[in-house]
């Protein structure tokens, strides 16, 4: 069993993510009625059991969770890529050309926190999907292969999360 301190160090991050992730679900079912409310509660319970039990969010930093204003920049850079892919994919169909292709891009980012925000910011994002992560590179199939060599907008994500998580 842990003691008292380690059960409030998995406490903090359990319950915001969880919350997020409860967030989220409401978001997706665009309700806040009770059953709703109550399907959504597996997230922050999932997530309490297993920082608890087993072993998620161990080797982040405890100062991760409390920095509000990369957070805050994480899900505003997270949602710019959103509304920039459903604009390209939603002209794309309108248009009807589309450049898809595979591209590696460099991953830059250490944790292993880092790199699942990374991936789910790439891949809820129409038009892109990550595909693998091999070391230090991430295969991303895109709708519309850049013109360059990294992902429109992805540079400030890796260099936000390297500031938040490593």
């Amino acid at each position: 069993m842990q003691d008292g301190g380690n059960w409030r160090g998995t406490l903090l991050p359990a319950l915001v993510g969880g919350g997020l992730l409860w967030g989220i679900w409401v978001l997706l079912w665009r309700s806040a009625s009770p059953p709703v409310l109550l399907s959504g509660l597996w997230c922050p319970l999932a997530l309490l059991f297993f920082s608890r039990w087993g072993g998620l969010g161990r080797g982040v930093p405890p100062h991760t969770w409390a920095r509000l204003d990369l957070w805050v920049a994480y899900f505003a850079l997270f949602g710019l890529g959103v509304v920039r892919g459903v604009l390209r994919t939603s002209l794309s169909v309108i248009a009807g050309k589309a450049r898809p292709g595979i591209i590696a891009i460099p991953l830059q980012v250490r944790s292993d926190l880092g790199k699942l925000l990374l991936v789910l910011a790439i891949t809820a994002s129409p038009g892109t999907i990550a595909l693998l992560a091999e070391g230090e590179i991430l295969y991303v199939h895109c709708l519309h292969l850049p013109a360059g060599p990294d992902l429109p907008g992805i540079g400030a994500l890796r260099a936000l999360l390297v500031k938040l998580t490593g």
